[in-house]
């Protein structure tokens, strides 16, 4: 047999046990202690859990290890297996911490944690966003050490925290500042969709927006008086969520416009939007009915195409809401406060570039007696990863992975087994193909 077919014949062999340490990561219950809503205590070690977890198979691959924390009990795990030399080197990233499950009574067996394997299906949070992928990769490369295949570049494997709320200054860049570089980089965020383990080569900026509007108070029995008006420059009372909702009307207006004036032909029309995720309002000193609301915020999550400034998506937001608000009597004389909470450039590989063409053609041959027998697709994907600071290093990246994004987040999470073991494959030939062997 040739390396190529020997590593795929191991990779097979060890299907089982690649699974059941699936199955073993997803038992760690690894929320992002910072998460919203998540008490901090409770929650901080499972990310480090999961990563002495991949440091371990990262050890059997023949790896050296470096297991390190920014914040204690937020460890990374990183393996780098050195090449013979002349060629070139990648890296193998993805994150360990997932979302928080939610309603435990709301998944299929109660326990959002399970990680059962049945009908096909590995289920449980984390299951494609994105534990499978990250065990895949680790297994990919145990096989290629199996097998016998010396790679001729390094091969560096990456299992970073925080990358769920967007902390890559714990995982991704800590990891990167350390040292831990390449000439190519595959992230295992989940790209299956229609069409199963296709290759991202960009992801979207994106911004995190807080709109703050204040109102006047008085008696919920004003209401009326206040629609009429008295003549008077200054009100009697004024709703802040009744503000506020114009202020969000103009941003829907915004948004419908982006669905023709932004563009990346990566993208699907219409993937660049202004999302509410959040809306709060009433009077400051009571949450009851009986006060007309002084004060209302809305959070929004901002899309927009990779190649577009961030200053410039601020500016004309910024100015949208300005010229609505010089038309409203109210918000004229009391401005609308906007505050951008998170800034998350974008990323953009050319879809001709050598890693592209390397794993689209590793994908090809790894499903080609399998429902993945096509090639794929070179794609977007649709919301921000950690690829964003592998290409700010220098670093071109793309993303594979298997699962569905529909799955990530959300309940009775799961994931395709024949699409984890489709993507060892794909990650081993990559390796090979782009390290050289």
């Amino acid at each position: 047999m040739t390396a190529r077919e020997q590593v795929l014949t191991r990779i097979d062999s060890l299907r089982d046990e690649l699974l059941a340490t699936v199955a073993e990561a997803i038992r760690i219950p690894s929320v992002t202690p910072t998460f919203p809503g998540e008490d901090y205590a409770d929650v901080v070690g499972a990310e480090g859990a999961v990563s002495r977890l991949l440091a371990g198979v990262y050890a059997d691959a023949g790896a050296e290890v470096d297991v390190f924390a920014v914040d204690p009990g937020r460890d990374n795990a990183v393996g780098v297996i050195r090449g013979t030399g002349g060629g070139r080197s990648l890296i193998f990233n993805g994150h360990v911490d997932v979302v928080p499950p939610g309603d435990p009574a709301a998944w299929r067996s109660g326990d959002p944690f399970d990680g059962a394997i049945e009908d096909g299906w590995i289920h449980g949070r984390g299951s494609a966003d994105m534990k499978s992928g990250l065990v895949a990769q680790a297994f990919a490369a145990r096989a290629l050490r199996e097998a016998g295949v010396r790679l001729r570049g390094d091969l560096i494997l990456q299992a970073v925290v925080g990358e769920e709320n967007l902390e890559h200054h714990m995982g991704t860049s800590a990891v990167l500042a350390r040292g831990y570089t390449a000439d190519g980089a595959i992230v295992a965020e989940p790209t299956g969709a229609a069409r199963p383990l296709t290759v991202m080569a960009a992801t979207p900026g994106v911004l995190v927006m807080r709109v703050d509007v204040v109102g006047k108070s008085a008696h919920s029995s004003m209401r009326g008086r206040m629609l009429r008006g008295q003549g008077t420059r200054e009100p009697i009372a004024v709703s802040a969520i009744d503000r506020g909702l114009v202020i969000h009307e103009a941003l829907r207006r915004l948004e419908h416009d982006w669905a023709i004036t932004k563009f990346d032909p990566l993208f699907e029309p219409g993937q660049f939007t202004i999302a509410p995720g959040a809306l709060d309002g009433g009077a400051r000193h009571s949450s009851s009915g009986a006060f007309i609301p002084d004060q209302m915020s809305m959070i929004y999550a901002v899309f927009h195409p990779p190649a577009e400034e961030q200053d410039t998506i601020r500016a004309e937001i910024e100015s949208h809401i300005a010229h609505v608000a010089a038309t409203d009597p109210w918000l004229r004389d009391h401005l609308p406060v906007v505050t951008w909470q998170l800034c998350y450039p974008g990323s953009r590989v050319d879809p001709t570039h050598p890693l592209c063409n390397v794993v689209a053609g590793a994908r090809e041959r790894a499903g080609h007696d399998s429902r993945y027998a096509a090639r794929p697709g070179i794609e977007a994907f649709p919301s921000a990863t950690d690829a964003t600071w592998l290409c700010r290093a220098g670093i071109a990246t793309v993303g594979l992975g298997p699962g569905e994004l529909a799955m990530a987040h959300a309940y009775d999470e799961r994931c395709a087994v024949d699409e984890i073991i489709c993507a060892a494959r794909t990650y081993a030939l990559a390796a090979i193909d782009w390290c050289g062997a």
